[in-house]
């Protein structure tokens, strides 16, 4: 058939349906029509694959049966929310298959003007980024939200794509004042109810449907467009209180807006600026952060954080620290085992401070790659002068979860492969490790590069034994908590015979910090803690560059190496 008498032929075999069907799928993978009682009349397309059902039985079904319970309150107040002509942008939502499988997937659709209200609606299997993939699953179940953590990576995921943009976006803080209390007047009914509808209200006025989170009890975060402004919010938010309270006084509620992706800062300094703000603003107390003071604070965190990044990466790129050693020695003859190097900043800033602000705006990695090369430099040093001494490096549990500081840092020991046996890596705590079979993974490829392994404060919190279990060490050090109290109460002192029975029983050596009497040193050699270290054996000094004594009862290599794998994937 000719070009011309093909194209005559074409019309007449594809019809309109036909054609609106494949103009519809070519952007999805099912198609539905909903009446105004949210009731299915028509499927077609990969109804099975998606939900198990056949288009016979998805009609007459309702439509929210098809989705997670968490997002149906959602589904119907965007639905509800449309007006004649108008269309319903895609949002996330997740499928309920019969299979009780979860399927992510993009919701989107158009009402009809006609006089019976119909939707139609497209869905297809969404793709989510990385920050969407790790939030998956961990809602919070009264809202349905996101936490603190999983919002503020999506920010920066969602502000660094905008970033440039004339100010199309915007990120919406809100306080509610006193929560708890009229949550307890309103009853738990009523409680219920305002809880879900307050999550599903900031998700449908949040892009893509999942950009809301609850930051902490009483505060939460919505990333919006910038045509609904974040009164506008606040006001719907105001009303739904009065709708749950019998009194319909309601409750009060403050907001604070914030143009997302412009400035002059570059996009990653913008997106971390951003995760401390909403980190901030989630982890304030009363006393630093009240609904009266949230407009004005929300600038203040702004400014600051402005000032400490570019602080912060002036102190990296400058190496604008100093590195002291602390011993770390055997309480069986005091000899100097090895020792751990503490950073301090040349500002005066607190260590803790410092670190616990690199890892909340993503920077820390580079800050331990810093640290790292100055305890190479040391370490270098050292042999030079004949010395035998071995450093313990503090790695925070961020910079283990990042593939591309794993990489760097491998890099950075490979011309110095002979050091990796005096460099300890000591995990530090002061951000949690959320992917143990990764760290696990990581630790092992440390060890078998030749690097013993320490894991930090042990028993100060709730997941040390599930750490413990987790992950493969050469040692442990155990809180100094425990160390200040054990001689009062008999309790902490039986918790550290315990642990220190447990990790003999591993085969893992034990640590004490913060050790600062005689009394305390006997009492804890006499519960089988086999090292120890604080201000009784030395502070932490900058000209700490002598000789470690080796205790012949209890060396740094006799631990068995167990667990060691012998490949990485």
């Amino acid at each position: 058939m000719s070009t011309a008498a093909l194209k005559t032929a074409v019309p007449a075999l594809i019809g309109d349906r036909e054609r609106l069907l494949a103009f519809s799928f070519a952007n999805a993978d099912l198609l539905l029509e909903a009446d105004e009682s949210l009731g299915i009349r028509y499927a077609s397309g990969a109804l099975r694959s998606l939900t198990g059902l056949s288009e016979a039985e998805a009609i007459g079904r309702p439509l929210l049966s098809l989705f997670l319970q968490r997002d149906r309150l959602l589904i119907a107040k965007l639905l509800h929310g449309l007006v004649n002509n108008t269309r319903l942008d895609p949002v996330t939502v997740a499928l309920q298959g019969t299979d009780d499988r979860q399927r992510p997937a993009m919701l989107a659709g158009y009402r009809m003007d006609d006089r019976v209200r119909h939707y139609f609606l497209t869905i297809s299997k969404a793709r989510l980024s990385a920050a969407e993939q790790a939030a998956s699953g961990r809602a919070d179940t009264e809202t349905g939200l996101l936490s603190s953590d999983d919002f503020a990576a999506l920010v920066a995921d969602r502000s660094a794509a905008v970033h440039g943009v004339d100010a199309t976006v915007q990120l919406t803080m809100i306080q509610l004042d006193q929560l708890d209390r009229f949550k307890g007047q309103i009853g738990a009914a009523n409680a219920g109810r305002l809880m879900g509808e307050m999550g599903a209200l900031l998700r449908s006025v949040s892009i893509g449907g999942n950009t809301a989170g609850r930051l902490s009890g009483d505060r939460f975060g919505v990333l919006h467009d910038a045509a609904i402004d974040g009164q506008t919010v606040r006001r719907r938010v105001e009303a739904l209180g009065r709708e749950v309270d019998p009194t319909r006084q309601g409750l009060g509620v403050a907001e604070s807006t914030l143009d997302v992706g412009g400035g002059d800062l570059s996009p990653e300094d913008s997106a971390k600026v951003l995760v401390y703000a909403i980190r901030k603003f989630a982890d304030a107390g009363d006393k630093d952060f009240t609904i009266h003071s949230l407009a004005d604070g929300m600038q203040e965190m702004l400014n600051e954080a402005v000032a400490k990044v570019s602080t912060l990466k002036d102190t990296v790129a400058n190496q604008r620290i100093d590195v002291a050693l602390q011993p770390i020695v055997g309480l069986g003859d005091r000899g100097v085992h090895h020792y751990e190097a503490l950073c301090r900043p040349r500002d005066g800033q607190s260590p803790a401070n410092f670190v616990g602000f690199a890892e909340q705006v993503g920077l820390v990695g580079d800050f331990d790659l810093m640290v790292c090369q100055k305890v190479i430099d040391l370490l270098l040093d050292a042999e030079r002068q004949g010395k035998l001494i071995e450093i313990a490096l503090n790695l925070s549990a961020v910079s283990l979860e990042s593939e591309i500081f794993v990489t760097a840092f491998r890099r950075l020991l490979e011309p110095h492969k002979a050091l990796r046996s005096k460099l300890l890596i000591e995990v530090t705590e002061s951000s949690q490790i959320k992917d143990l079979n990764l760290a696990e993974k990581v630790l092992q490829q440390f060890r078998r590069d030749g690097h013993l392994v320490c894991l930090d404060d042990f028993g100060a919190g709730a997941a040390a034994f599930q750490y413990i279990q987790a992950l493969t060490v050469d040692f442990v050090k155990i809180d100094g908590a425990y160390v200040k109290r054990m001689m009062g109460e008999g309790r902490d002192s039986a918790i550290l015979k315990a642990m220190a029975g447990l990790c003999r029983d591993l085969e893992v050596g034990t640590i004490a910090e913060m050790i600062e009497t005689e009394a305390q040193a006997d009492r804890l050699k006499a519960l089988g803690i086999g090292f120890g270290q604080g201000y009784l054996f030395g502070k932490p000094r900058l000209d700490y560059m002598q000789p470690a004594a080796r205790a012949p009862t209890a060396p740094m290599l006799n631990l068995k190496r167990r667990g060691v794998q012998e490949s990485w994937g």
